[in-house]
């Protein structure tokens, strides 16, 4: 008898009306090969197969090459275009030119324009300005966004890696100028990168109903079983210094705190064995998933088997209990402060208000 499918979960988007999937397909290292294409084809297929409506991509991506990788792979699965969610992402362009990169009204338009013609799409349903920019008036950035979404080309604009201060600038620009204020903000959030989701952005949340469309669930990789063991770094992302610290390798793994490190994860491990999987990629990415200030996870699906253990944390993110996040919390702090603006007080643990 065939095992039943794994239930996907459906979240609006912050408080618009979109609907997404729990887990969003991402894969940024992919490159425009013909090995790749077959693959990636594959894999767009396996997440219509679990219900993963959503698709995230940028225009710096392989300098533009995921999203031709993409728009192929969704041009061949057959579904309609209403039946799946797209995003990308404008900022740091294609080239090293002026007005190639950034937030100038010029490289916004242009830049989504390149991005539809590789994607093969008409529009997509999520621009998201990439980064901030500090050089551009912010009335700048929030009326370009606002001429892409009245000529159809995107129906929604976001931020990714802006501070709450430049995300409530924009949105008092929005609400001055009658104009659409974004949606979401897509932050990193795993277990060893806390405080942004958990703190930083919890104003956001309480006050404006903001979205989240977190990126690098298991912190680049670093969240999976082969690290309860040594592992040489060399041959991979984590031999450059500054792929280390962006997913925290050299906090943890540092030769003078790798066995300590070491203890942590097989803890991790014990924990997921418990939920009903033996693998901690799969605890790390359901984690996410539990906290409902979460509208999706992007997970870096490069593999069909990945596609299955993203469905998978969407199973095992229904058996968390407080005691399960109170034994997380003793291996991975939760960070400090947190105001909850909805009820005045001090919230010293979001997470477990959901309990």
């Amino acid at each position: 008898m065939e095992a039943p499918k794994p239930t996907m979960e459906y979240r609006k988007l912050g408080k618009s009306g979109l609907e997404v999937s729990v887990i969003a397909y991402g894969d940024m290292m992919a490159r425009d090969t013909e090995e790749n294409q077959k693959k990636t084809n594959e894999i767009i297929n396996k997440c219509f197969e679990v219900g993963i409506n959503y698709f995230d991509t940028a225009e710096g991506y392989g300098n533009g090459q995921h999203e031709i990788l993409l728009g192929r792979a969704l041009k061949q699965c057959g579904k309609k275009r209403e039946d799946y969610v797209v995003s990308t992402k404008i900022y740091f362009g294609t080239d090293k030119i002026p007005n190639s990169q950034g937030n100038a009204r010029k490289h916004i338009i242009e830049g989504l324009n390149a991005s539809l013609k590789r994607l093969q799409l008409d529009y997509v349903d999520i621009v998201f300005s990439h980064r901030h920019d500090d050089d551009v008036p912010v009335e700048e950035v929030v009326f370009a966004f606002a001429q892409l979404i009245k000529e159809g080309k995107a129906f929604y604009w976001a931020t990714s890696e802006w501070t709450p201060d430049q995300i409530i600038e924009a949105m008092w620009v929005a609400d001055k100028y009658g104009l659409p204020a974004p949606v979401a903000e897509q932050n990193q959030y795993n277990l060893l990168h806390r405080k942004n989701q958990e703190v930083t952005l919890g104003y956001l949340f309480d006050k404006f109903g903001y979205g989240t469309t977190i990126w690098s669930p298991v912190a680049g990789g670093l969240l999976t079983n082969k690290y309860t063991e040594d592992v040489d770094t060399k041959g991979t992302r984590f031999e450059s210094a500054f792929v280390s610290r962006s997913f925290h390798h050299a906090a943890y793994f540092a030769p003078e705190k790798a066995k300590e490190s070491q203890k942590k994860w097989k803890e991790l491990l014990e924990i997921a064995k418990e939920l009903g999987t033996d693998n901690i990629s799969v605890l790390a990415t359901a984690w996410c998933i539990r906290n409902k200030e979460v509208s999706t996870v992007i997970a870096g699906l490069s593999k069909p088997q990945y596609v299955e253990d993203a469905a998978k944390a969407v199973e095992i993110s229904k058996k968390f209990t407080k005691e399960t996040e109170e034994r997380i919390n003793k291996l991975f702090p939760v960070p400090d402060g947190g105001f909850n603006w909805k009820k005045r007080v001090i919230n010293t643990n979001r997470r477990l208000t959901q309990y």
